[in-house]
């Protein structure tokens, strides 16, 4: 391969892997858009969840649109929550909605068990994960 033709192909695959990572970074770092709607299904008839919001919703209620449905099929009721400005984040409504189905399907909010080990730094990542679980991931 002459040595142009090589240097050419070489710039054109560094840029390319430096835009993907841009884009890669700018993705990860962009702050929540206020608008996206999280909806969960809970097991519980419409009129029993409209009665009482459990606390994690109620907590959020100012800054969030909830809205309640019956989910088809009876299948219980869907709870549909958007954020309406950026005082909540979508981490804070996915928690606030995996914590109140559990207390009006279950009655209290389950949480994983404590530590097993003392905490260091092979264990970190473990950690993390489970103090953020409830954040992410799908309803």
């Amino acid at each position: 391969m002459r040595p142009m033709t090589r240097n050419l192909l070489l710039t054109a695959t560094g840029a390319v892997a430096a835009g993907v990572t841009v884009r890669a970074v700018q993705a990860r770092n962009r702050p929540d858009v206020p608008g996206r709607r999280h909806v969960i299904t809970v097991n519980r008839p419409l009129d029993e969840v409209s009665g009482n919001l459990p606390g994690p919703l109620a907590a959020v209620d100012g800054a969030v649109d909830i809205e309640l449905r019956a989910a088809p099929g009876g299948r219980g009721t869907e709870i549909s929550v958007r954020g309406v400005d950026r005082t909540v984040s979508d981490g804070d409504i996915r928690r606030a909605l995996r914590e109140s189905r559990s207390l009006l399907e279950v009655g209290e909010v389950l949480r994983p068990g404590g530590p097993t080990t003392e905490p260091t730094a092979l264990n970190r990542a473990l950690r993390t994960a489970t103090r953020h679980g409830r954040e992410g991931g799908l309803l």
